[in-house]
């Protein structure tokens, strides 16, 4: 029986080393490149985000501030300095534009690497921008060149037309509500590029419209810088036709593409590529995920398909990478592992079947007298001795036992002794590091308060003001820590985990302040003064668990971030906040909750500044 057991152990540690190994090193390299698409997937979202948020409030700035019904020279010059100056900040901004009702037009056009057919002024050395005046519907356009300093390039040039942007997306989809809007990509009518336009209407005038060009043309490089491996597919196309936007390779395949067809945008089935045209296939079969496995062109590969960025739905970021470059170190360390495993489990097996004869009889004698002395039965003979030193050292420690519970039981009750033998766990001191969210609250102005009332009467509304924001805090998950005086100690995400830890301590800020709010007033309609209080959160990493001595213990959060909200607390009084929270706080609680912020402070005891907020209240429609 025993060398069965120490056979099935051998095979089991064997085995379940090889298993082990392997899962680990396959869970290892997947994670490895789903954090490498985690990357890519931010650069993206972030040159796609930085420039939308960029380009709108340029726009919005635009409809307030810009008066449209000015000569065209004049709106010409303002548009030409905007650009300018977004491009300084965007240079995907490749456009800069304002369409009336009646059919009007006027545009600047970054000259920037790219071509204005029909436009001779603009392949002048110096010329930067193209100013486009369209003066009525169906008349001609009017063309000035100029330089970067806005100074004429050439002559201007007067050209047929019949572009009319009242029959554009952009201006249609503005014209249809007051907020912005973008459009899908397509190809910019003006120059031979691909991109989206950003439009809003004209706060003074209701039939205008602003619009800017953002070209797609650089997300080519950023694939291709991106694209560490060959291996690794990148590609960013619609989601509804397929078409290509951006690629490595996205240069050559539009080349391509438009030799055979020069208006539309190839899609991915269009470019010669198997394993792309399978990728857009395998989207429309799974329309998102992330870690997905399919078979691509007859190779197994990891693949992710995630929108774009913030806005663009419609604009779908596609990954692949072959799954046996994911895997191929998990294979490799494997089979390896199989073959020294096979040959020690051989020897082992061996070692075993020799030694188990020798250790099988005195461990049963062994175990058996252990199991009379668990059931408390000291009524028993000595073992025989055996000639293994390590049975006969494990014997005597048993006679020790045997004698020290029987003299135990001598004294405690035996039912106790059971007990206490029975639970192999006992309280101990430490902790452990882990992020937290505590908060600390103040009563203003308690020491004055407290002077001119009987401690009786203190300790009946501290008990009932405790009461109050005890309540509100355990009611948003908080770990009531500590009662200092006036002060209250609080944490969220110990000892139970609360993923959305900071948004809990927030809300639970709120709530607790609009309760003592109520409270105030009852003691007000009391003729009670009322008991205003302050708060501060900061979220950080803290040591949390048992502190003190063997024989009293405490639960708590020790650390840096509980002394910052501390100190955060105090703040309240030199702005005149109620609820003061640190940049991390807002970060990680979410879009629910309107901030505003104060300014950068170093609190006593830190040496870094802290950018500090007022936490002002839930924004509209968030879940309160």
């Amino acid at each position: 029986m025993v060398a069965a057991v120490f056979a099935v152990i051998v095979l089991a540690i064997a085995g379940g080393l090889i298993w082990f190994n392997h899962g680990e090193v396959t869970r290892l390299v997947r994670a490895d490149a789903g954090a490498r698409f985690d990357r890519v997937v931010e650069r993206v979202h972030n040159a796609f985000g930085n420039a939308l948020r960029l380009a709108d409030t340029v726009l919005d700035t635009a409809t307030l501030t810009v008066e449209a019904d000015v000569p065209a020279d004049r709106l010409g010059t303002v548009l030409g300095g905007t650009l300018r100056d977004l491009e300084q900040a965007l240079p995907a901004a490749t456009a800069f534009y304002v369409a009336w009702s009646d059919g009007r037009f006027v545009l600047v056009q970054s000259l920037a690497d790219v071509e204005l057919p029909g436009v001779p002024a603009a392949t002048l050395p110096g010329a930067a921008y193209a100013l486009q005046v369209v003066d009525a519907a169906g008349g001609p356009a009017r063309w000035v060149v100029t330089d970067a300093e806005g100074r004429p390039v050439g002559a201007p040039q007067a050209l047929p037309t019949e572009y009319d942007p009242r029959t554009r997306p952009w201006y249609r989809q503005a014209m249809a509500t007051t907020g912005p809007v973008m459009t899908a990509p397509y190809r910019f009518s003006h120059v031979d590029e691909v991109g989206v336009t950003l439009a809003r209407r004209s706060r003074l005038d209701a039939d205008v419209v602003f619009g800017v060009d953002i070209s797609l043309a650089g997300l080519d490089r950023t694939l291709a810088e991106l694209r560490r491996t060959p291996e690794l597919e990148l590609v960013i196309f619609d989601r509804a036709s397929g078409a290509l936007i951006a690629h490595p390779d996205g240069v050559r395949y539009r080349t391509a593409f438009r030799e055979r067809q020069a208006d539309n945008l190839p899609g991915l089935a269009d470019l010669g590529s198997p394993l792309l045209a399978e990728l857009y296939r395998s989207y429309q079969a799974a329309r998102t995920g992330r870690n997905l496995t399919g078979t691509l062109a007859g190779r197994t590969y990891l693949e992710r398909f995630e929108p774009v960025g913030p806005g663009m739905p419609d604009v779908v970021l596609g990954l692949a990478y072959p799954f046996d470059l994911v895997v191929g170190p998990a294979d490799r360390i494997r089979f390896t592992s199989l073959l020294i495993g096979a040959g020690a489990t051989l020897l082992a097996l061996g070692i075993v079947l020799v030694a188990a004869r020798a250790l099988a009889r005195p461990l049963r004698r062994v175990t058996g007298e252990l199991g009379r002395i668990m059931r408390f039965d000291f009524d028993h003979d000595d073992p025989a001795p055996s000639r293994i030193e390590e049975i006969r050292s494990l014997a005597s420690a048993i006679d020790v036992l045997a004698v020290t519970l029987r003299s135990f039981a001598a004294y405690v009750p035996g039912q106790i002794v059971r007990g206490i033998v029975g639970r192999k766990l006992v309280p101990a001191l430490g902790g452990r590091r882990q992020p937290v969210t505590v908060l600390f609250s103040d009563i203003a102005g308690f020491t004055a308060l407290a002077e001119g009332l009987a401690p009786e009467e203190l300790m009946e509304r501290t008990s009932r003001y405790f009461s109050a924001l005890g309540a509100e805090l355990i009611g948003a998950g908080a770990t009531i820590d500590k009662y200092i005086g006036d002060s209250v100690m609080a944490f969220w995400n110990a000892p139970e985990a609360q993923p959305d830890h900071a948004r809990l301590a927030c809300l639970g800020a709120l709530r607790a302040a609009a309760r003592i709010d109520r409270l105030n007033a009852e003691f007000e309609a009391e003729g009670r003064g009322a008991m205003p209080t302050r708060f501060g959160l900061h979220t950080g990493e803290a040591v949390v668990g048992n502190v003190g001595s063997v024989d009293r213990m405490n639960y708590t959060a020790l650390g840096h971030t509980v002394n910052v909200a501390a100190r955060l607390e105090a703040l309240n009084k030199i702005h005149g906040t109620t609820i003061l929270v640190s940049e991390a706080v807002r970060q990680a609680a979410g879009e629910g909750f309107e901030f505003r912020f104060v300014g950068n402070e170093v609190p006593r005891g830190a040496r870094e500044p802290v950018a500090v907020y007022a936490l002002v209240g839930l924004r509209e429609g968030a879940d309160a």
